[in-house]
């Protein structure tokens, strides 16, 4: 599925897909009505008749995001197109009300968080989206305008596949595929398209970009270490390298700082991100500080994204900085997301407050004691930060052990708990484990790599 130096035909690339992926499978296909996601079924539909292939079942889902008025006809005909291949379809409107600003981001997540409900519903094996070779250049163009650098992993482009949400695999079987070379086989098909007027819109970075008269090559000026390579390479130093102790304190083993500097600066934003609560990499001048702190070899303390970076003679922690840690009700029967860094359920009657306040007291239920191989003031200073509840209204020391019984918080890994390419699944999961967490869910596809 990653994207090799010569496109493929529709037909020749759903072929390959479908025979990679473990079956039995239903896959549900996002289709827009658009030449690419139209392309894509129709050409997984004929690969499937052509084989006589029955234990792959496809369903399709579209998404009106009732951003255009013409919109709800064209999922209308998608779904007559549906029917006519005897296709089951699914669907649904973004109903919500739309921001002022950032419609597209806004309308991404919705679009997803949508998909998601009807992937569950019918219990899809993966979601399959028609990304293209011409929308794998356009990502990698904008990438490599916004960081020149050639050491950024996020050159390497949109990755082949992306779990959501922590359950769900969306798939890209075209990322090699042209946008052109899938009209061609639609016409020949006497099958037509809708062409989305924000395509044309010059005020998307996106829609510049595919105007270009020289767009950037597929395959940039890579980095030392590929992204695959050097995600799987940081999950090792993860796994032998990282402690993490109550508290949400996570400790680099000292002998283990002159790792790769590539390696090292990869799995440290990554742990930044979780230590944070925050789901973006640190940027890349904050970054490159810790970096040269670390280089420097003193003790000491930096911030930078929500977390204090502590040099200790046995190594390195992280933790999240105490410096607006949110207070927040969580009603009874309510599940919230707190600081970006747990998923807090209140199973109790009674509302609960959560705070960070407080928590110097290390004889608080839930913090723990501080681990004897621990700097004490380090584990002090990584307790300000931890949730703390109670409920919010006083009870009596019995009843508040039986309502703290009714609550759990999950620790989150706030850079993959959303989005999660498969180029870091292996560091994921490394973090994952440190952190007592189940795994994520593997590819439903082998033999990645054309």
């Amino acid at each position: 599925m990653a994207t090799p130096s010569s496109p493929l035909a529709p037909l020749q690339a759903a072929r390959i897909f479908l025979d990679r992926l473990q079956k039995p499978a239903i896959l549900l296909v996002a289709v827009s009505g658009g030449s690419d996601s139209t392309g894509l079924l129709l050409a997984l539909n004929d690969s499937l008749r052509l084989f006589a292939e029955v234990d792959v079942k496809l369903e399709v889902v579209t998404i009106d995001h009732a951003l255009r008025p013409e919109a709800a006809d064209e999922a209308v005909a998608v779904a007559q197109f549906c029917h006519a291949l005897a296709i089951p379809h699914h669907s649904l409107r973004w109903t919500d009300e739309k921001p002022n600003t950032g419609v597209s981001a806004a309308a991404r997540l919705a679009r997803y968080r949508l998909i998601g409900e009807v992937a569950d519903k019918i219990g899809a094996t993966a979601v399959v989206v028609g990304h293209t070779r011409d929308d794998q250049r356009e990502t990698i163009t904008m990438r490599s305008h916004r960081n020149a650098a050639q050491d950024r992993p996020g050159l390497s482009g949109m990755a082949d596949a992306v779990l959501y949400n922590s359950r769900h695999w969306v798939l890209r079987p075209f990322l090699n595929v042209r946008r052109q070379d899938i009209r061609d086989y639609l016409v020949t098909k006497n099958q037509g398209w809708f062409d989305d007027p924000s395509n044309e819109d010059v005020k998307y970075e996106r829609v510049r970009v595919r105007k270009m008269p020289e767009p950037v090559d597929l395959a940039p000026a890579a980095p030392s270490l590929e992204r695959a390579e050097l995600a799987s390479r940081a999950a090792a130093f993860v796994s032998r390298a990282v402690d993490v102790f109550p508290a949400g304190l996570i400790r680099l083993h000292a002998e283990h700082l002159g790792e790769n500097a590539g390696i090292l600066r990869y799995a440290i934003s990554a742990l930044a991100c979780v230590a944070g609560g925050r789901p973006y990499p640190l940027a890349a001048d904050s970054l490159n500080r810790v970096m040269e702190f670390l280089a420097g070899g003193m003790r000491g303390r930096l911030t930078a994204g929500r977390v204090v970076f502590d040099r200790r003679k046995d190594g390195l922690y992280l933790m999240r900085e105490n410096r607006d840690v949110p207070r927040t009700t969580i009603s009874p029967g309510a599940t919230i997301v707190w600081d970006g860094r747990f998923e807090i359920t209140n199973r109790s009657d009674v509302a609960m407050i959560v705070s960070g306040e407080g928590c110097a007291d290390t004889a608080r239920e839930g913090q723990g004691d501080c681990p004897n191989t621990v700097p004490s003031g380090v584990f002090k200073r990584a307790r300000l930060a931890q949730p703390y509840l109670r409920p919010d209204k006083a009870e009596e020391g019995g009843e508040a052990r039986v309502l703290m019984e009714a609550i759990s918080i999950h620790p989150l890994l706030a850079p993959y708990d959303l989005f999660l390419t498969r180029f870091d699944l292996d560091l994921a999961n490394a973090i994952a484990v440190r952190l007592g967490r189940e795994a994520y869910p593997q590819l439903p596809i082998t033999c990645l790599g054309l």
